[in-house]
Formats: structure tokens, sequence, C-alpha cells
């Protein structure tokens, strides 16, 4: 075999290790991040945390492990296995947390995660044509690096929402608007959601009373202008119950906006 490839197999060794990154940055992420930290959305006794998280984890690694491993069309048929059943998992979690990246703060599933693993489907699938011969060291070297590419953007993408659920909680502080209540929404597996309930519970009860909660179970059942918020999301509304403020998203801008709910002199401000 000739040391050296031409640059057609070459582009195609690092397609395919391309499609090994994010196969290698999810499941490290979700081996690697405690569960009770994890957005989980399967409840059923085989899937749910702490197990379920693992189990995709160490399945997604060991897919990674065999794109970079196996010789011929196997690893380019492996990843088109992992790519369709994870395009059918995103299609059948739309509106859910997404626990793709581990704890990271990313939107609900929706069309770009659909669309993401069916495009890496089909490009395994156009992979199959070329029999590619075994080159781990070329391979591994290739995942690598679209891990950290993969890792470095989902790493950003947290941060400019934690920004942003920054900025609204600043706003949300600086704001006048009288607000009789809030609106808001939660779901069964969000930390952030677990973490908000017992804030709440600290809180005095003439406040807690004047917040709605609406368990929802996807981002389909949030309204319309919060669609593409993850939750704990809220809004603020007047005693007539119209939303007087803008909607916010994150623990902090939430428990600002309940915060600022005005409560009169004559309402007591703790229980009897």
């Amino acid at each position: 075999m000739p040391s050296r490839l031409p640059q057609a197999a070459l582009a195609a060794q690092a397609a395919l290790a391309a499609l090994a990154g994010p196969l290698l940055a999810g499941g490290a992420a979700k081996v690697l991040t405690p569960a009770d930290r994890l957005a989980w959305p399967y409840r059923s006794a085989a899937l749910r945390a702490p197990h379920g998280p693992r189990l995709a984890g160490g399945a997604e690694l060991g897919a990674a492990a065999a794109l970079v491993l196996l010789p011929g069309r196997a690893a380019p048929a492996t990843a088109l296995v992992t790519y369709g059943a994870l395009t059918a998992v995103a299609q059948s979690l739309r509106g859910q947390r997404c626990a793709c990246f581990g704890a990271a703060r990313l939107a609900a599933v929706g069309r770009s995660h659909v669309g993401a693993n069916a495009l890496a489907a089909t490009a395994a699938a156009v992979l199959m044509t070329a029999d590619l011969p075994a080159r781990p060291r070329l391979r591994a070297v290739a995942a690598v690096a679209a891990a950290a590419v993969t890792a470095t953007a989902v790493l950003v993408t947290d941060r400019r929402r934690a920004a942003a659920e920054a900025g609204a909680e600043r706003a949300v502080e600086h704001s006048t608007e009288p607000v009789g209540g809030v609106q808001l929404y939660v779901s069964d597996n969000c930390p952030a959601c677990r973490a908000l309930k017992q804030l709440l519970g600290t809180m005095e009860p003439v406040r807690r009373a004047r917040v709605e909660t609406t368990v929802v179970s996807s981002g389909s059942e949030l309204p319309p202008e919060m669609a593409d918020m993850s939750v704990p999301c809220a809004t603020a509304v007047d005693a007539a119950g119209r939303p007087v403020r803008a909607p916010v998203s994150g623990i902090g801008a939430v428990k600002a906006l309940i915060d600022t709910i005005t409560i009169t002199g004559s309402e007591p401000a703790h229980a009897a």
C-alpha cells in the first residue's frame, strides 16, 4: 500500500473522521457530566438517568471508535446507522431540551438538530461508495480535531446563551413596569427547573401564590412567543392576566422576574 493517499481518498478519510468528532464530543459529555445536571428526557426503566445518559454516551463513544478503526465500508456503514438513529431520536424529541452535549445550554431540539443528523447520515451513505483502507492514526487525529471544533462551538453557544440570560436578568431588575403575577413554564426533566422550585420554596407565600406554574413536555406546548426558549421560562402579567413584559428564560432571569411581583401593604408577607 502506498504511504501517501490520493487527494480524493484523503478527503474521504477526513470526512469519515469528521463524522466521528461530534460523536466523540457528545458521548464524552454524557458520560462525564453528572446525571443530575442533564436535562435527560427519558423516564423508562432502561433509559432513565443515571444509566440512560451513560448508555447513550458509551454507544456514541463506541461508534466514534468504530469510525476511526474499521476498514472498508464498515466504518461509513456504522456512521450511517448511528446518524440515522440520531435523526430518528431528534425527530421524536422535537421541542424538548437537548442533552446532546451534556449540560450545555443549547436550543430545544428542532429542525436544525434533525437536519444536521440527516445530513451526516447522507454523507455516510456517500462514503460507503468508497472502499477506504484503515488509517487509524490519520482518522484519530482528524476525529480529535473535529471533536475539539464541536466542543468549542458548543461552549461558545453556551456562553452566548448564558450572557443573554444575564442580560435579561439585568433588564428585569431595571424595569419599572408593575407586575401582578408570573406565568412560569417548567419541565420535569430540567435541572434548572428543580433548582428554581427550591428557590420558590424559600419565598414568602403571598409571592408564591402569584406564580402560576405550567409543566410542559416540549417546546410546542409553550406560548408562540416563547417557543424558542428553554425552560424555565416565564412572562410577567398584570392583575388581569395580560402580559406586561417580554418573556424571559433561565433561572436567574425568572427568579428576578418573580422578585418584581408587586405586593401591596394589605397582603400578608408571611404565612400566619
